[in-house]
């Protein structure tokens, strides 16, 4: 998986497979997040817009099946909850 850089307070990196439709995510704190049946369009639309982690949160995040591929870090210990 490459990794392409997002500029995002929450969102590091992002790759599509469009022979797949999904859609890897990953987070500053290392985790690494997959949805599936993703559109083209939804994804490319994420590396062109001013803000990828408002558009995740409107347009991606809740919206697609999701799965955790990697685990991340949190500072807390706990769980957080995080708003793009």
């Amino acid at each position: 998986m490459a990794f392409r850089a997002l500029q995002s307070r929450h969102l590091s990196g992002a790759d599509y497979d469009p022979g797949t439709q999904s859609l890897s995510i990953q987070f500053v704190n290392g985790a690494v997040h997959r949805y599936l049946n993703v559109p083209q369009t939804t994804a490319d639309t994420l590396f062109q817009v001013s803000s990828p982690g408002t558009y995740f949160h409107d347009k991606i995040r809740g919206k697609y099946r999701e799965m955790q591929i990697a685990a991340g870090s949190t500072k807390s210990g706990g769980r957080s909850r995080r708003r793009f």
